[in-house]
């Protein structure tokens, strides 16, 4: 397990069942809410269900940056509202970054902020949208027009998720990657260039060895400039 500790949370990188279990231990929530769509409703759900190892109230919602608008945010408040969750409630958020950018944002919005955390479940959420507090939705077609800037409590990175993604959105966050290798860290590019990742198919290969760097690469940027 892999920690990495920023000012006022911590990422941990690592199988999610021994992780997610200490951090809900060491707090008092009241409910937990775990949005997700209905992709990670089936492929990533049933990992966090053994985690959790407790009861829960899952939001489901569609998937696609097509839905990440108002109307979509009204349906989770909704149902936050019916389900009767107060300020005490824990909001899992996971998905890539479309659920965390919404999800994040209507918890930090519902009865003026309850406590959240990412659990990002692409590559590319797991090595960008993940750190940082940038929430929010799009407006009148222009992304990201609505939001706010709040820290979650917590990030969740486990690789076993990238086991249900397909070779074209591992490619797509592993170009993220080689952007962050080629702007700030030209050890790690050596190692991208030694591992000949576009020869090797996407379930035997170790991302961890990539995700953590290229998070502390993500780390510094966010630290030096949190807007």
């Amino acid at each position: 397990m892999e920690i990495i500790k920023l000012s006022d949370y911590s990422i941990f990188i690592g199988d999610i069942r021994e992780s997610l279990p200490s951090f809900l231990q060491q707090k008092n929530y009241g409910r937990l809410i775990v949005i997700c769509d209905e992709n990670t409703e089936q492929f990533c759900l049933p990992v966090i269900k053994f985690a959790i190892n407790q009861d829960f109230t899952s939001i489901k919602i569609p998937p696609g940056e097509q839905h990440k608008h108002i109307e979509t945010c009204k349906r989770i408040w909704t149902q936050m509202m019916q389900e009767g969750l107060d300020r005490k409630a824990l909001v899992l958020n996971l998905g890539g970054g479309v659920i965390g950018d919404m999800g994040g944002f209507c918890a930090a919005t519902y009865k003026r902020g309850v406590d959240f955390v990412q659990i990002p479940t692409t590559l590319l959420s797991q090595v960008d949208a993940s750190i940082g507090g940038k929430l929010g939705i799009d407006f009148m077609e222009v992304k990201n027009s609505i939001g706010v800037f709040q820290n979650p409590q917590a990030v969740f990175i486990d690789p076993v998720f990238l086991k249900t993604l397909s070779e074209r959105e591992i490619r797509s966050g592993f170009a993220e990657i080689i952007k962050h290798s080629l702007i700030a860290d030209k050890v790690q590019w050596r190692e991208i260039w030694k591992s000949e990742v576009g020869s090797r198919k996407s379930e035997n290969f170790d991302f961890e060895q990539f995700i953590i760097p290229s998070l502390k690469i993500k780390q510094r940027i966010v630290e030096a400039d949190p807007f």
